[in-house]
């Protein structure tokens, strides 16, 4: 049966149309038994409420965007689902954007999520729309996470681990096991994330009195979500005489990138090079080489993340921006030997 109505359930159900309204909405009590027969007669008839009739009445879509720079690395699809987790517990559904980190891509997204009337946008931002999302911000409540955007007018949440911290443990770890000369695979530094890592980075270098300027060497950047990046930093680094004794990966996705090329070129970790990389590597535990790497836990920072929107839309965006960031934890592997 099509174009069903809700006065055709009403009617199958011999009801009066406010009994089913308040049924769909429950915003009234309504009696289990009538609830059942305006559910059968709902089911019966393959109903389906006018889901943006009801936002305009309500002023709620009960939908939430999610806009990442890159769903398929697996840090974002355990974010992903953490966030949904909290979401379903107060009806809200999610709407997934990948941007590939292009700017014009992001503000289409973000255009396209303000004219569906979502609640709430959680964004990785690309690091270009930082002025738009600022402007947006003041209407729709926001959540930044992995990447703060720059402008002061902003007006959110905003969740992540402590970069620099981070980076310098990593550092600080290679240093500690005899290394001097260590390379870095980056991403971009138009986000705050890529700037924080490298100056973590820099700061555990000077502390053993070398300068990372720019003639220092070992440097190569890239594209945090093409693992590609990490395979050509890796070549890059290797080229160079004399060589890095370790490199940094500054994500997952370049660490992959590196164990790549280091095993189509028969280059062995940890006995011709050292490995570490900032956030976890999927199924790492199934790999013969496990490298050390800074614990992030997604989970936690979806999980956050959501917390941080539900809060939001509730006190209609009439909230001080918090800022979250967790410590990061040095996990160790087999990656890294000692000279």
């Amino acid at each position: 049966m099509s174009n069903v109505t809700i006065k055709d359930v009403a009617k199958k159900a011999n009801v009066s149309i406010a009994t089913v309204s308040r049924v769909l909405n429950k915003n009234y009590f309504v009696s289990p038994e009538l609830e059942q027969k305006v559910m059968d007669a709902i089911k019966q008839l393959n109903y389906y409420p006018n889901s943006v009739a009801r936002s305009l009445k309500n002023e709620s879509t009960q939908t939430i965007g999610l806009i990442v720079s890159d769903i398929s690395n697996s840090f974002f699809t355990f974010v992903n689902r953490a966030v949904e987790n909290i979401l379903k517990q107060y009806d809200y559904n999610l709407i997934v954007c990948s941007t590939d980190n292009e700017k014009e891509k992001e503000l289409s997204y973000l255009k396209l999520l303000l004219e569906k009337k979502v609640d709430g946008i959680i964004l990785n931002t690309t690091g270009f729309n930082h002025e738009f999302i600022a402007s947006i911000s003041q209407q729709i409540p926001i959540v930044l996470c992995g990447r703060k955007i720059s402008s002061p007018s902003f007006k959110g949440d905003f969740v992540d681990s402590d970069n620099a911290t981070g980076a310098y443990q990593m550092t600080h770890h290679l240093i500690e096991k005899g290394h001097r000369r260590i390379g870095t695979i980056c991403g971009q530094q138009s986000i705050s994330s890529g700037i924080e890592r490298i100056e973590g980075f820099r700061r555990a270098m000077q502390s053993i009195g070398i300068s990372l300027d720019e003639q220092y060497p070992y440097q190569f950047y890239g594209n945090y979500n093409c693992s590609d990046s990490g395979s050509e930093g890796a070549r890059h680094l290797l080229s160079l005489t004399p060589p890095p004794t370790a490199i940094l990966a500054m994500n997952n996705e370049l660490a992959v990138g590196a164990l790549r090329y280091f095993r189509s070129h028969n280059i062995r970790v940890p006995e011709d090079i050292s490995l570490i990389c900032y956030g976890n590597i999927l199924n790492l535990d199934l790999f013969y080489i496990q490298p050390s790497y800074i614990d992030m836990d997604p989970r936690i920072i979806g999980t956050r993340v959501g917390e941080l929107l539900i809060e939001r839309i509730e006190h209609k965006n009439d909230l001080p921006n918090r800022e979250i960031l967790f410590a990061p934890v040095l996990m160790e592997g087999n990656s890294v030997k000692s000279i």
